[in-house]
């Protein structure tokens, strides 16, 4: 890889990713929480997700990043505030989840959604929001460079707590994005179902 990765002062970095995941969080308890059964399982066709099956895919990473970087802040780490370095791999891995390149990739198998009430994927997706942004805060003076997590897809390959940190972000937002869309979706669909009603009477 060419390109160069560039520093970014460590709390420009943190303060980045609990505002990010700050405005997630709200979103979720603001709009998510409120919706019921129909709009959280609505999905525009059989190979498109639901919103509740977009949450269940994202907590199967909170299940696995969440207990990782739970262990790392209860080990006494040395303080540091050094300026976060990006990984060249860590890099790639967030910008593959750049919402402008409208990619699509399939979920590996540990992260397919397995809904069994949508309900409750709301909740653990708010719950993990929580929990992710006191970690976030935490983690303003832990050396995120020299701290590595193995990814969840291989234990082999590791990536530095700050490019995990990045990703997880990331990675969230793109989903917000996929969500926004499919209530676009159900929001049309219910015009076009209320409009054939009238038409029908």
């Amino acid at each position: 890889m060419n390109e160069i990765v560039r520093a970014m002062e460590k709390k420009a970095f943190i303060t980045d990713l609990y505002q990010r995941t700050e405005k997630i969080l709200n979103l979720a308890i603001e709009q998510y929480q409120n919706l019921d059964e129909e709009a959280l399982s609505f999905a525009v066709d059989e190979q498109s997700w639901s919103i509740a099956q977009c949450l269940a895919h994202l907590n199967t990473y909170g299940h696995y990043y969440l207990p990782k970087m739970e262990i790392i802040l209860a080990k006494p780490n040395q303080v540091s505030r050094a300026a976060y370095v990006p990984g060249w791999l860590g890099s790639y891995f967030v910008k593959m989840m750049d919402i402008d390149k409208q990619k699509k990739y399939k979920a590996a198998k540990q992260h397919q959604p397995q809904v069994k009430n949508a309900y409750a994927e709301v909740t653990e997706f708010i719950d993990q929001q929580e929990t992710f942004l006191k970690y976030i805060k935490a983690f303003e003076v832990v050396d995120v460079n020299n701290i590595k997590i193995p990814i969840s897809i291989s234990k082999l390959v590791k990536l530095r707590l700050g490019d995990v940190l990045a990703f997880m972000v990331m990675h969230n937002e793109r989903h917000i994005h996929q969500i926004r869309n499919i209530q676009r979706a159900h929001s049309n669909a219910l015009t076009k179902r209320t409009v054939s009603a009238t038409l029908a009477l």
